[in-house]
């Protein structure tokens, strides 16, 4: 599986199955999410890619794209 399609996986069993995720999706905006359910992305993330993201990591990510890019440019995630 592609890391932005396993991220978008991640976010949806996070936050509700029924949506539906884009590459460009801003969760923050188009989702509401709160500090907690970033946290429970974060952790989930962490999990999935045996990583761990810093709190300030994800303050200007707003995307899945914006997710992938950061994992692979700071964590070497491919």
């Amino acid at each position: 599986m592609k890391t932005i399609e396993l991220i978008k996986k991640i976010i949806v069993e996070n936050i509700d199955n029924s949506i539906i995720i884009e590459n460009n999706t801003n969760l923050k905006k188009d989702f509401n999410l709160d500090s907690f359910d970033v946290l429970m992305i974060m952790n989930a993330i962490d999990d999935e890619f045996s990583i761990s993201l810093e709190d300030d990591d994800f303050q200007e990510i707003n995307t899945p794209e914006e997710i992938v890019s950061l994992l692979q440019t700071k964590y070497g995630v491919l």
